[in-house]
């Protein structure tokens, strides 16, 4: 669950599978218990803090004071752990801790981190309004608490003295059946007023809660990008290593027996076409067998022919073993229009990143050989960018892929819309030239540092 959902998780839980009514009651007590208990914790917050900075203040001067400021702050750390507790357990507003990860080194260091975190100062502020905030929750309690005895005054006023009743302004005295009814009716009106008010209290107090003592919205939603971006890359990286299960289970396994099938039929085919030794006379039933062998061959050649393009569409072996410059001059060697390869990398790009520029690649040249008419095509491969400071200071990986055909291709097709798609699991975009009558341009821009690579654009070839 993300923090956003976490903060809006309010009056959730409480009371799971119980009537509606008794989750209005237990949301009730739990809200009165809540209010109950702001005004001690606020006042031994509000003592504790005030004098602990205070003393610490005044002693940093011959450097005593340090200690005390830092027990200080250690006090609201805690304090506000079990602030966003109570919070969670009685009012159901679920809020991760704030405070940024404190760094490795030295105590001193870690303190001045802890001193320069925004949430400390915001937790401190609410740690000492909480008391001021708890009278306020206190009153709103003792009313509800009067309407309640009000509420039962014919109950025990028989057990009063003669003459003796609630009272008011001195002059009116509720000493009979029927007054005491009319203080009941007056206390049901208090009590439904207050009632009311204290649900609108607590979820105030909430709300300050959330602003105070969880992380802000900003942080929130950065988390939250950042958990996002993880999950993809992890898919991402799932795909991969699913993709080359596939290839090696096809390559080790179908393909191995293709061949040997293959290779069986071929040296049967030679046999029974030399036919027995010493006769040169051949009976239809084997000519005919020799026939339906011969296509049987034939077939087994054209199955390991589509079984080898389906490997390599699935992950080409070339690309994990030589890297993308063989395999894209691999890919152009076997296209029918001439095509001219110029890579220009230093060093082999995110593994997640190269798988999708040979993809790309592989795509254009197949619509330039279907559908451009071209008489020739050019490749080329080069990072781009990484200046620091900059957007993406790893750079950009930049595939482009141009022809001198026709022109006229759709950016909205299933191939070129696939590829699109593929660009962007990685933060990347690909664009599409292609006016009618040519040229067209296929260019194809992917981050550097992509899911799947880690830091300054690393990657794992074990």
């Amino acid at each position: 669950m993300n923090h956003a959902e976490d903060t809006r998780a309010e009056d959730k839980g409480f009371g799971r599978g119980a009537t509606p009514l008794g989750r209005l009651l237990t949301r009730a007590l739990l809200s009165t218990l809540f209010l109950l208990s702001s005004l001690p914790l606020g006042l031994l917050y509000f003592v504790v803090l005030l004098a602990l900075v205070l003393v610490g203040l005044p002693l940093t001067i011959v450097w005593v004071g340090l200690p005390v400021l830092a027990l200080a702050m250690v006090a609201c750390v805690v304090g506000t752990g079990v602030e966003r507790w109570r919070l969670g357990a009685l009012l159901g507003a679920r809020l991760p801790s704030p405070y940024r990860p404190l760094p490795r080194g030295p105590v001193l260091a870690r303190v001045r981190a802890r001193a320069s975190d925004p949430a400390l100062w915001r937790g401190l502020l609410y740690l000492l309004v909480l008391f001021p905030i708890g009278l306020v929750e206190l009153v709103v309690v003792l009313v509800l608490a009067f309407s309640a005895v009000l509420v039962s005054y014919p109950l025990w006023l028989g057990t009063l003295p003669e003459g003796r009743g609630v009272t008011w302004t001195g002059v009116f005295v509720a000493d009979t059946a029927p007054e005491a009814l009319l203080v009941m009716l007056v206390g049901i009106v208090i009590m439904a007023a207050a009632a009311a008010f204290v649900p609108q209290v607590s979820r105030t107090h909430a709300s300050l809660g959330r602003r105070l003592l969880g992380p802000p919205r900003r942080e929130a939603l950065d988390e939250r990008v950042e958990a996002l971006t993880e999950g993809r890359s992890k898919a991402v990286e799932a795909a991969i290593v699913e993709r080359r299960r596939i290839e090696r289970d096809l390559h080790d396994g179908a393909q191995q027996r293709l061949v040997s099938l293959a290779m069986a039929l071929g040296m049967a085919r030679q046999k029974l076409e030399r036919g027995p030794a010493g006769r040169d006379d051949v009976d239809p039933e084997t000519a005919r067998a020799t026939e339906l062998v011969g296509e049987a061959h034939e077939e087994a050649k054209r199955a390991l022919a589509e079984i080898r393009d389906l490997i390599r569409g699935i992950h080409p072996a070339v690309l994990t073993d030589r890297g993308l410059d063989a395999a894209i001059s691999a890919l152009a060697g076997r296209s029918s229009v001439p095509t001219s390869v110029d890579v220009e990398l230093d060093e082999r790009p995110p593994e997640a990143a190269e798988i999708t520029a040979y993809f790309t690649i592989a795509e254009s040249l197949a619509n330039v050989a279907k559908h451009s008419d071209a008489s020739e095509a050019r490749v080329s491969v080069r990072r781009e960018g990484g200046a620091a400071g900059g957007e993406r200071p790893e750079g950009l990986l930049v595939v482009e892929v141009e022809d001198d055909g026709i022109g006229g291709a759709d950016p909205a097709g299933p191939g070129l819309k696939g590829l699109a798609d593929r660009a962007e699991v990685l933060d990347g975009r690909l664009t599409v030239r292609s006016p009618a009558g040519g040229p067209t341009r296929v260019r194809a821009e992917l981050p550097w540092g992509g899911p799947g690579a880690g830091p300054g654009g690393s990657r794992d070839d074990g």
